[in-house]
């Protein structure tokens, strides 16, 4: 009889000691276990990445030197829901240089409203700001060959078309022809330097 009494008490025992490990495991906390499968309105908690995932894009800068030869910068910057092409300007246009000697030529306010596609012809739309100055011919100059060289970048893209709020534009200070798609200018591009050992 005695013998029967205890290993009941032993296996009353055993039971509530593994009743206990499932609320360990979910709670860390013994006794503690919060039920939230019955509530009408669950609580989400979304964590913001405090650090936004960023690309990389090489965008051409101006040399406050006034030397007519554009410099390639790597950039890296948040695309959010932009298209690469229209990314890689915003880089261009909304980001400081990172070195001292470079500059950026935008007009304030001067922004992207879209950069579309076709074959091998981009065309850039800006808001009124990109033309809303009068400017000299190296400043129109170097800020449009800065555009046609930043989306030039990509392979497929060989040319470039300007447009202002959606409209053809046929300059923006008198100095360039912007009517018809502009191509890379290899005369703004830095030359690489030749080798000492380069035979000549």
């Amino acid at each position: 009889m005695l013998k029967k009494i205890s290993l009941l008490l032993m296996l009353v025992l055993l039971l509530t000691v593994t009743g206990c490990e499932p609320t360990e495991k979910l709670t860390g906390n013994k006794g503690e276990v919060k039920d939230v499968t019955g509530q009408k309105d669950p609580i989400t908690t979304v964590v913001k990445d405090p650090n936004p995932l960023t690309k990389e894009y090489v965008v051409y800068r101006v040399q406050k030197n006034g030397e007519e030869i554009l410099i390639p910068e790597k950039v890296r910057y948040a695309p959010g829901k932009k298209t690469r092409e229209e990314a890689a300007l915003e880089a261009l246009i909304h980001t400081d240089p990172v070195s001292k000697q470079l500059m950026n030529l935008f007009p304030p306010g001067t922004d992207v409203h879209s950069v579309k596609v076709s074959g091998d012809t981009a065309t850039v739309d800006f808001n009124q700001n990109f033309a809303s100055r009068g400017q000299g011919s190296y400043n129109e100059r170097m800020m449009v060959n800065t555009v046609v060289c930043t989306l030039t970048e990509f392979p497929e893209i060989k040319k470039v078309k300007f447009l202002v709020d959606g409209k053809e534009i046929d300059t923006i200070s008198g100095h360039m022809d912007l009517l018809d798609p502009l191509t890379r200018n290899p005369d703004v591009l830095k030359k690489p330097e030749k080798k000492k050992d380069e035979k000549k």
